[in-house]
Formats: C-alpha cells, sequence, structure tokens
C-alpha cells in the first residue's frame, strides 16, 4: 500500500511538472534571484567571518563573559552566546554553520546543539526590513524584536532540558584556511540554494496560492507574497508565524549543514510550535493596546 501511494505521488508530480511547466520554470528563476540577490549577499560574508573567528580567541573572549548567564539562565554553555549573538546578525541557517563548528571541534555535544539550534533562530534584520517593505517601519522592527524576545523565552523553556553541558572549554585557535574557507562557504550557500529552489517549486505547483501555504514551504517567498493580502493586521500576523515556523526550506537547510551529526530535531520542532504560539499571544495584546 506504501509502494502504490508513492508511486502514485510521483506520477502525479511529474504530471504537474508537465502540465505548470511555465509556472516552475518562473518560480524556479525566481528562487535563483531570491538567493543571488537576497540570501547570498546576507550570508556569505557571515560564513567567511566565522571561519575567520575560529582562528582569533574571539569565542573565547565571548563565552567568558556570557557563560555565566547562559549557564544559569538557560542552562547551556558559553557557546550557545557565541551561536546567539551571531545569529542576531546574521540570522539562520548561519546558526547551523556556528553550531557545526562548534560539533567539529568537540566543544558542544549533540543534545545542547539541538537546545542552542531551537533558541537560535532568528534572521538577518536587513533581509527581513527588505522583505517586508509592506509592513510599516514600527511593525517591522516589533516583528524583529518579538523574534528575538521570543527565542530567548523558549531557552527558558528548554532550560530544565538536561544536555549535560560542560560549563567552558576554552577554544584553541585553529590556523585560517582561505581556499577552504572559500570552498566550505560555497558548498554551504549551494545547499541552500537547493533547498530554497526545490521547496519554491513545490509551492508553485500547489492548487492553492496563499502565502502561509506558501510560506510554509519557502520562507522568503511566502513574506514577498503576503503583499497580496489587503487585511493589513493579517499581513503582520502572517509575518510572525511564518518567522517563527521558518518553514521546511530552512529546516531542511539546517539539516543539510548538519548532515554529518545524528541529531534528533524533536525539541527544534517543539520550540517552532512554542514559538508561534507566542507570537500570536503577543499579537493579540498587541491589538488590545492599540
Amino acid at each position: 500500500m506504501k509502494e502504490t501511494l508513492k508511486n502514485l505521488s510521483i506520477a502525479l508530480l511529474i504530471i504537474l511538472i508537465i502540465i505548470k511547466r511555465p509556472v516552475l520554470i518562473e518560480a524556479i528563476i525566481s528562487a535563483i534571484n531570491i538567493w543571488l540577490y537576497s540570501v547570498f549577499p546576507a550570508i556569505f560574508p557571515f560564513l567567511m567571518i566565522s571561519d575567520l573567528i575560529l582562528s582569533s580567541n574571539l569565542i573565547n573572549i565571548i563565552t567568558y563573559y556570557l557563560s555565566p548567564v547562559f549557564n544559569h539562565l538557560f542552562k547551556v554553555s558559553g557557546y550557545g552566546a557565541y551561536v546567539f549573538m551571531m545569529s542576531l546578525i546574521s540570522g539562520t541557517p548561519s546558526n547551523a554553520k556556528y553550531v557545526k563548528d562548534l560539533l567539529d571541534n568537540n566543544l558542544i555535544n549533540y543534545d545542547e546543539a539541538v537546545k542552542i539550534l531551537s533558541m537560535s533562530l532568528l534572521y538577518n534584520p536587513l533581509l527581513i526590513l527588505a522583505i517586508t517593505s509592506f509592513l510599516k517601519p514600527k511593525d517591522q522592527l516589533l516583528v524583529i524584536l518579538l523574534n528575538i524576545l521570543i527565542n530567548l523565552i523558549i531557552g527558558i523553556c528548554n532550560r530544565n532540558i538536561n544536555c549535560n553541558f560542560q560549563k567552558r572549554i576554552p577554544m584553541i585557535p585553529k590556523k585560517f584556511n582561505l581556499i577552504n574557507s572559500i570552498s566550505n562557504t560555497i558548498n554551504t550557500l549551494l545547499l541552500i540554494l537547493g533547498a530554497i529552489v526545490l521547496y519554491a517549486s513545490l509551492a508553485s505547483l500547489l492548487p492553492i496560492y496563499h502565502p502561509l501555504l506558501v510560506g510554509s514551504l519557502e520562507i522568503v517567498s511566502g513574506l514577498t507574497s503576503i503583499e497580496i493580502i489587503h487585511n493589513y493586521h493579517h499581513a503582520l500576523l502572517f509575518t510572525g508565524i511564518l518567522m517563527a515556523f521558518g518553514g521546511l526550506s530552512i529546516q531542511t537547510q539546517i539539516k543539510s549543514i548538519l548532515k554529518d551529526y545524528p541529531l534528533e530535531y524533536s525539541l527544534f520542532y517543539k520550540s517552532r510550535i512554542i514559538h508561534i504560539i507566542l507570537f500570536i499571544l503577543f499579537f493579540q495584546i498587541r491589538l488590545l493596546i492599540i
């Protein structure tokens, strides 16, 4: 039965690709443009900088000052502070790259990696400002700040989940290799491109076109399509929900970057549900205040 459903699904997908070929091609070109003009410029510098940071003593400085806060408040090591601070300016899926660097150097364990990922689903502020131009500036700022606040609340909600972290292991700086850094960065960006194109293509084959449906697959496409919503409050609500969930594309990108490690992502998924609920709650409070 399962094999039959699989075969039927593949056959249906082939039929849809043939029937909706012009729409599919347009979606692929649009996805490539999103990657080329929005994602690539936003992420490339920070992926390169993350390798430079590994060759310096900056991580040890960050963890030295912020370890007490993250140890007691979130019950993760100071390396969680490093990932969170970097993710504030570079966003996701860069957070997965920072976590991978820590795993590669045996500075955190698998459980702590997922715990840190769960509280660092942040976005490049400049990218969010660019693709949410349909919102008022004060509401753009509100969405960005709420996303940061809710990630911190999620960290507190997950604090009692044991990950057996070691309070502070100083990192030994690694020698920086420019060629390897460029190669690894490009490979990571190509993984991101593949995920964006895949889910944007699937979204174009859907029978119903709605920002929440499109955004649940590929968040940037979903956010840019919210401008078709005429109800401003719905547009703001949908923006927050999509940022809280991240989209299957973002989640695939994170898993692709961390594919060498057998991580258990259930906590990450539960955190996304909490994120959505908290944003809707804050949104309702905002409506009452206004």
